[in-house]
């Protein structure tokens, strides 16, 4: 996975300096073994440690330039002396930087703590002690919010285990932040939060983070599922582990349902998976139907007509049962069975007279109905706009909806043309439509 974000030439120079650093301390190091005269009289311990003592006294004494040439003398020729002279230079700097907000003695401590990490042990330290500096002491500058992210990415990479929760929650903060810069894509914010959330997670359920960090995950968890960055996939890697581990618990699979159903991600196996879980907890008709219809939609319509089934005898009021066979009739209907789904619309506004559902339903099995030459076709029309006509008494809600039908249906009747050569001279009159519909209704003239 690429983690690495263009942070542009300006970065590339602090990048390369934090590089060149590490190497030229290396080639110091090496090249003492050459010679006992390297460019300069510094080379015996008991020196370094008469500048050690220059730097700390110019330092106490409110002298920082003094302080600084003698400390920049020792770690020339005595880069492996001590762990304390690389901490009391990063104090020499962060004491610059604060009197003169240079950022350059920023891009020193950065070189400062890629040497230590040369002589010393305590690399991972030494990154994530960049990050959280550069966090702290750039506020919101890109660059330097780029080169904190790099760190931060690489060590989640390369050392999570010696990260603390407080670093993961750093990477997801600081991924938000480029994001709304638009210095990384969707893809690299969801990686982050992913992984931040995740660890959390886990470290907070083993009891290795604590109590205050589940505000943390909480927080990371909203901006995630409503910044519209989180992907089905996303769902998935961040829940899948956990799903599996405690398929019993209610509250977690309802969670895991609404999300992914709030990201549009209804279609695939994770979501299949979720919703056999939820029939699992509660074999409730709703349930039920849900594993139908997802079965439907997957041509598994054997299987389909069984959770159908379960659905059907899950509930025996009328109400239910309504809505179970009306879920099946849509079902027929988008199998292209117009016939039996008519038959199960039928049944459903049988068991519900309110189901005003059922009668927008019978109105789209008979609109587009073959029934014969053009004539017949189109008098079909009438008697779905009959049904839409119904739709709207049973439920007003609907005439936004069944109106819009009405309108486009109507310029699908029959012409006053068509009519005359059947001797149908005028509209209202009562009129039998033929074939499997087998409907009566009255006649009405395209508006042409």
């Amino acid at each position: 996975m690429s983690w690495k974000i263009n942070i542009g030439r300006w970065a590339l120079k602090i990048i390369a300096a934090v590089l060149l650093g590490s190497i030229s301390g290396g080639l110091l190091a090496r090249d003492g073994n050459l010679t006992n005269s390297v460019s300069g009289s510094l080379q015996d311990t008991t020196a370094c440690l008469y500048e050690t003592s220059l730097y700390r006294t110019c330092s106490a004494g409110g002298d920082p330039d003094g302080a600084l040439y003698h400390w920049r003398q020792v770690l020339a020729e005595c880069p492996a002396l001590s762990e304390e002279l690389y901490a009391e230079g990063e104090t020499l700097y962060l004491e610059l930087f604060d009197r003169t907000e240079e950022l350059a003695y920023i891009d020193s401590v950065l070189m400062l703590l890629t040497q230590r990490s040369y002589y010393f042990e305590g690399r991972a330290s030494n990154e994530l002690h960049k990050a959280e500096l550069l966090l702290d002491l750039a506020g919101d500058d890109p660059l330097y919010l780029g080169i904190c992210y790099n760190i931060i990415a690489e060590a989640a990479e390369m050392f999570p285990d010696e990260m603390g929760c407080s670093h993961f929650v750093l990477l997801a903060t600081v991924a938000a932040s480029l994001w709304a810069m638009d210095m990384i894509g969707d893809e690299e914010l969801s990686d982050a939060f992913v992984k931040s959330i995740v660890t959390l997670d886990n470290r907070i359920g083993s009891n290795l983070c604590n109590s205050g960090y589940a505000g943390d995950l909480d927080n990371l968890e909203k901006f995630f599922r409503t910044c519209g960055a989180m992907r089905c996939s996303d769902v998935e890697r961040l829940y899948a582990q956990k799903v599996n581990g405690n398929p019993r618990d209610r509250v977690l699979i309802n969670k895991v349902f609404v999300l992914l159903y709030d990201t549009g991600c209804s279609d695939g196996d994770f979501y299949y998976s979720i919703a056999l879980k939820l029939f699992a907890n509660d074999r409730s008709a709703a349930n039920a139907v849900r594993l139908a219809e997802l079965n439907a939609a997957r041509n598994n319509l054997e299987r389909a007509v069984a959770y159908f089934t379960e659905a059907y005898n899950c509930d025996t009021t009328s109400v239910v049962r309504s809505e179970v066979i009306l879920r099946v009739a849509e079902m027929e209907l988008a199998r292209g069975n117009r016939q039996a789904a008519r038959e199960r619309a039928e049944h459903a506004f049988q068991l519900n007279k309110k189901n005003a559902g059922a009668l927008m339903l019978l109105a789209e099995c008979y609109a587009g109905a073959e029934l014969g030459n053009t004539f017949d076709n189109h008098t079909a029309y009438w008697v779905a706009v009959d049904y839409l006509e119904a739709a709207m008494k049973v439920d007003p809600s609907l005439r936004k909806e069944a109106e819009a039908k009405i309108k486009a249906y109507s310029q699908l009747f029959p012409t006053r043309e068509e009519c005359f050569y059947r001797r149908i001279l005028d509209e209202g009159i009562v009129f039998s439509v033929g074939g499997w519909i087998s409907e009566v209704t009255r006649v009405r003239f395209r508006k042409e």
